[in-house]
């Protein structure tokens, strides 16, 4: 059996560039992750302060709208219009800044996260593919 030498390496020093080489990979993608784990948070962070602010503007809608159907009826047994109106239309309002809110979520929940480490994986996929022959 030959002995390894310097210039034929052994199983040993092969089994070592292996696991450098291994390590190294996943360095990079866990740096990957990491950058676009902070992008995510932060996206995920605009998201639900918009849809709190969506669900405040809302609530608040639905007092004023009671509010304003409530002093409608009494105004119906003889009392005065005017602020009753005012009333309602802050409730109208405040739908509406609500519902504006709640479709920037919406829109702000159809955008994808983590998009270039999909592509990374995607290019190693391929590679592999092309490498070995295999079709997954």
């Amino acid at each position: 059996m030959p002995q390894p030498t310097p210039d034929r390496p052994g199983l040993f020093t092969h089994a070592l560039d292996l696991l450098g080489a291994g390590v190294a990979y996943l360095q990079a993608r866990l740096a990957l992750v990491s950058l676009e784990g902070r992008e995510a948070a932060g996206h995920y962070f605009k998201t639900l302060a918009l849809l709190l602010g969506g669900v405040v503007v809302v609530v608040f809608g639905y007092f004023f709208f009671w509010l304003a159907v409530i002093f409608a009826i009494a105004s119906a047994f003889g009392g005065g219009a005017a602020w009753i109106w005012v009333t309602l239309g802050a409730a109208l309002l405040h739908f509406a800044l609500g519902a504006g809110l709640i479709f920037k979520v919406r829109s702000l929940v159809q955008q994808p996260v983590f998009e270039a480490t999909l592509e990374e994986f995607k290019k190693d996929q391929s590679w592999l593919e092309t490498k070995t022959g295999k079709q997954s």
